[in-house]
């Protein structure tokens, strides 16, 4: 059983690991939505602590209020997404931690879930992104590849079918069935 000892430790690590990179990521939504709320009332004139627009703007690399919002708007949602991908690994790590085996239904059908949030939130953020570049007129708007967080997303399925696998293997040597390792 060292091999699941091991296992174990590697989740540990990847559990931490995650909720750092899930906190770290609503911290960068928040400071983005914070910055759209600064950069609307900079728009309207207004300043925000003491600072107006134009130095705002010569400390940034766009050339527009509309454009800096535009920008902040895109990246507040991809934060947000990055935000829900690892609070959902947390749970899934805590989840295998608490049942201290990767080979669970249950963590098998989350991890498939994960794999399916996977492929499709950076999608969801990545039309918001080329919608909003296409609305403020930026040539940013062609630079968006998501193509590692689908084969991430596939490769998580594909894991998710393996632990599944192992899952009914062990129902089954539990059962007294027959062992096919």
């Amino acid at each position: 059983m060292k091999s699941l000892e091991t296992i174990q430790k590697a989740f540990r690590v990847f559990r931490i690991l995650s909720k750092i990179a899930m906190i770290i990521s609503f911290v960068s939504f928040g400071l983005a939505l914070l910055g759209v709320i600064c950069s609307i009332i900079w728009g309207n004139g207004g300043a925000v602590f003491g600072t107006g627009a134009e130095l705002t703007l010569k400390l940034t690399e766009t050339s527009a209020i509309g454009e800096m919002t535009g920008m902040l708007i895109a990246d507040a949602v991809f934060a947000l997404t990055d935000g829900i991908l690892f609070l959902y690994a947390y749970m899934y790590f805590s989840m295998e931690q608490k049942d201290g085996t990767p080979f669970t239904k249950s963590g098998a059908d989350f991890l498939r879930k994960l794999g399916i949030m996977t492929i499709v939130l950076p999608i969801i953020a990545g039309v918001v992104y080329v919608i909003v570049h296409e609305f403020i007129g930026t040539a940013s708007a062609g630079d968006y590849s998501n193509e590692a967080s689908v084969t991430l997303g596939v490769v998580l399925i594909i894991v998710s079918l393996v632990l599944r696998y192992g899952a009914d293997l062990e129902e089954q040597n539990n059962n007294g069935g027959t062992k096919y390792i």
